[in-house]
């Protein structure tokens, strides 16, 4: 009965509800006509207002009959999403562009020119390698400068220079928008309305390959790690479009030659970024930085393989903007300015073998240095007296130019050291494939595989050492005497107690009387070889090392064993914490040399015996197995300027052996890398500076994901080093181990210190009394090591 009521009650509203569905399904059964047309796609973009990156991509150039050059390129942010009001902004702070020919070299007037110089002619058989010449190029003068206070001479060269150039007054009458995020930007003059000088040939040819250059910041206060944008593009004028990478020049690539060493963080202290913090992009700097280009005031080249070459040998001085002082004597180059390929990668860019050829500068800015008082300033002046440079011009022109007789040219004796040294290394490459210790018989004996080998060791007249360490525990309860746990023995010298049995390639070294007992072989225990030998740069062969002292042309190699093993098997080899890679990038192959130049006591000691401990640094392996830290170890300080016998002990360590001069090897490494060193040397007297290029808080510039855990690191003892206030020898503070790396970097540790006492770690201002740190007793690792949620690679901004 109620339903019933209730149907008649809403029985008017219910029916049309029931009606609209059959309607609807009536009207689909008919023909709704034709769809209508697709409306344009409404534009997907981020005002640059609101912009937080930008990025910029030059797609097209026009240069039309008049010569009037204009080129089109599409302006986004780090996600691709187009970039909009460029054109609208009133006032744009940073915008130049610059536009430079592939073609014939154009040299410099060089300031001590008193003849003309004769030009190599290219012929089928010499090919010369090309060069950017900028259409926007200017006449400079002398000019006032800021610092006086340099050496006598120092401007004995001064005169009118060169210089290319790019356009940066133009800005917002140049440039227009003609799409989403699409601009144009057209140069103020046609390419010949430029500044013509008589010298540099700026005649536009079609048929030469072309580069533009764009730099960009819309707003002054930007962040120029984000929204600063340096661009090129290599194009073909005959299309507009991108040229081929073989048709063009692209020496190297920024990222693989120099960010090997420099940051390319743009936010760091120490990034590359020059002229008004405007520029970094090496393929814009060589638009500029031409083969002709001059600095007025000393008469240097700025020419890029010049300064480069220059600035990374510590030697170059050049006036900049406003009279500005720019000296580079002070620069510390950690590598080998000889590997040339260090920087020149085989296959890393397009045209990387071009550093080949000679050029005028490139070639004067490291054998200007050498040339004779007669010399008249030109690059065929010096090149071609026969008697200066005989080895080149015993192979006529090719010794210099590279033709079909020598594809090389004068890189054939630039890369004579390092090519006899990979050839050395392929050759004498061996491994460490067993260690066993006799403590019964005081026995070390070890098997070394070689990958070839004619005749045992000692027998080979091209093997100068055959070097091999045993490193022990550095924390013994009673350490043995000047750091006894540590030994090298040389098994090509002439021993009674050593002894060589060859089978085919592999050597069996056994070693008596080795002193075995001071190696502590409880916990850890590394070996460690390391074969000298010597080649031939003529020839490119093994030699006898009997002439490496008579003949230029004699060089010594190392070649390390494949890894380091462990001394025994009960206990485990040292734990590697830094890619060694990662320190080859910048200290190159063959470190033997700055290992030797670093040290000041370099002895070849007797066999097994202590002073060898310390003063043999040129068997280390590498900087990053633990060879060095087996004798730069935290107490080491205490052994240095001690007694003649190195009794150790805190009275004798030297006032300026603060935590950043201290001779532990990790602390050593940070401060040298976070340019916290002090620059007292080993007597006491000033040496130099370092100079790092990269990031101090970069870790992943030496260690890799998983290195920094921290989880061995507060087992170790504590560090006693001088205390920063010491006025004389004994005056100490202690540091635990983790509070010493980090006071390395961070030496404001009153700052700190309380914290890292809270969690075990010690920081013992006066530490006359002894040390109080009990190994294991810091609990830093907790939250400070790597992936915890305040884990070093955080605090560091890695993550």
């Amino acid at each position: 009965m109620m339903s019933k009521l209730l149907i008649r009650k809403y029985k008017k509203w219910i029916t049309p509800l029931v009606l609209v569905p059959m309607v609807a399904l009536t009207a689909c059964s008919g023909d709704d006509g034709k769809n209508g047309d697709d409306g344009e796609s409404g534009d997907i973009n981020i005002a640059i207002s609101s912009a937080k990156s930008l990025q910029a991509e030059i797609e097209k150039v026009t240069i039309d009959e008049s010569l009037q050059v204009s080129f089109e390129f599409y302006l986004s942010n780090a996600n691709g999403v187009a970039v909009s009001g460029l054109a609208d902004v009133a006032s744009i702070s940073t915008l130049g562009a610059g536009i430079a020919k592939l073609g014939v070299q154009q040299r410099r007037v060089r300031p001590l020119n008193e003849a003309d110089s004769a030009t190599v002619v290219t012929t089928a058989e010499t090919d010369l390698s090309p060069q950017w010449t900028s259409y926007i190029n200017n006449v400079v003068e002398p000019g006032d400068v800021a610092d006086n206070d340099l050496e006598e001479g120092w401007d004995k060269h001064k005169g009118t220079q060169w210089q290319a150039s790019i356009e940066s007054d133009c800005k917002e009458a140049c440039i227009e928008a003609i799409g989403n995020g699409l601009y144009r930007y057209t140069f103020s003059q046609p390419l010949d309305s430029y500044s013509n000088i008589d010298g540099i040939n700026t005649e536009y040819n079609v048929e030469n390959i072309h580069r533009v250059y764009l730099e960009l910041m819309p707003f002054s206060d930007a962040d120029i790690s984000t929204m600063l944008v340096n661009t090129t593009f290599d194009f073909d004028p005959t299309t507009g479009v991108s040229a081929s990478a073989e048709d063009t020049r692209v020496l190297l690539t920024a990222e693989q030659s120099c960010y090997r060493c420099h940051t390319n963080d743009l936010s760091a202290d120490n990034r590359l970024l020059m002229h008004g913090n405007k520029r970094f992009d090496y393929e814009g700097c060589v638009m500029c930085h031409t083969s002709y280009s001059g600095d007025p005031e000393t008469g240097v080249s700025i020419g890029m393989a010049s300064l480069v070459h220059k600035i990374h040998k510590s030697d170059y001085l050049v006036i900049g903007y406003n009279g500005s002082v720019h000296d580079y004597s002070d620069l510390t180059y950690p590598g080998d300015m000889h590997q040339c390929q260090q920087c020149h990668i085989e296959d890393g860019a397009p045209q990387a073998n071009f550093y080949q050829y000679p050029g005028q500068e490139t070639c004067l800015s490291c054998h200007e240095k050498y040339a004779p008082d007669t010399w008249n300033g030109t690059a065929v002046g010096l090149f071609h007296d026969r008697d200066a440079f005989p080895d080149a011009w015993a192979m006529s022109c090719s010794g210099c130019h590279p033709d079909s007789h020598n594809p090389l040219g004068s890189a054939i004796f630039h890369n004579a050291t390092v090519s006899v040294t990979d050839s050395l290394i392929e050759q004498y490459q061996f491994a460490l494939t067993d260690s066993v210790v006799n403590e019964a018989q005081d026995t070390l004996t070890a098997t070394l595989t070689f990958n070839q080998l004619s005749t045992t060791p000692d027998a080979d007249p091209a093997i100068d050492n055959l070097w091999l360490v045993a490193s022990g525990n550095p924390q013994q309860d009673v350490m043995p005497e000047n750091n006894g746990q540590r030994k090298v023995w040389d098994l090509v010298s002439s021993s009674e107690d050593i002894t060589l049995i060859r089978e085919s390639s592999v050597v069996t070294v056994t070693i008596n009387n080795a002193g075995v007992a001071d190696l502590g072989l409880n916990t850890t225990g590394t070996l460690y070889a390391k074969v000298m030998v010597c080649g031939d740069k003529l020839t490119g062969l093994a030699a006898s090392c009997e002439a490496l002292e008579t003949e230029s042309s004699i060089v010594l190699a190392e070649v390390p064993a494949d890894a380091a093993i462990s001394l025994t098997t009960n206990v485990e080899l040292y734990t590697e914490l830094v890619n060694n890679q990662k320190c080859i990038a910048c200290h190159d192959e063959q470190f033997q040399q700055r290992v030797n130049e670093a040290h000041s006591k370099i002895s070849t000691p007797a066999n097994g015996a202590t002073c060898g401990a310390c003063h043999s640094p040129q068997v280390a392996t590498t900087l990053a197995d633990g060879s060095c830290q087996s004798c730069h170890t935290n107490d080491m300080v205490k052994y240095m300027n001690a007694t003649r016998k190195h009794t150790p002990g805190d009275a004798s360590i030297k006032s300026f052996r603060t935590i950043n001069n201290s001779l532990g090897y990790r602390e050593l490494v940070h401060s040298l890398h976070a340019n916290t060193r002090t620059t007292k040397g080993y007597t006491g007297s000033e040496r130099e500076a370092m100079t790092y290029p990269a990031s101090a808080n970069d870790c992943r510039a030496c260690h890799d994901e998983g290195q920094l855990q921290m989880d061995t690191l507060g087992a170790q003892d504590s560090v006693i080093v001088a205390a920063r206030d010491a006025t004389s020898s004994g005056q100490v503070s202690e540091y635990s181990p983790t509070v010493a790396v980090c006071a390395s970097c961070h030496n404001t540790e009153a700052s700190w210190a309380a914290h890292a006492e809270s969690f075990g770690g010690v920081f013992q201002q006066d530490a006359s009394s002894g040390a109080i740190y009990q190994p294991g007793d810091e609990s830093c690792q907790t939250c400070h090591g790597e992936g915890k949620s305040l884990g070093i690679d955080v605090m560091h901004g890695l993550n």
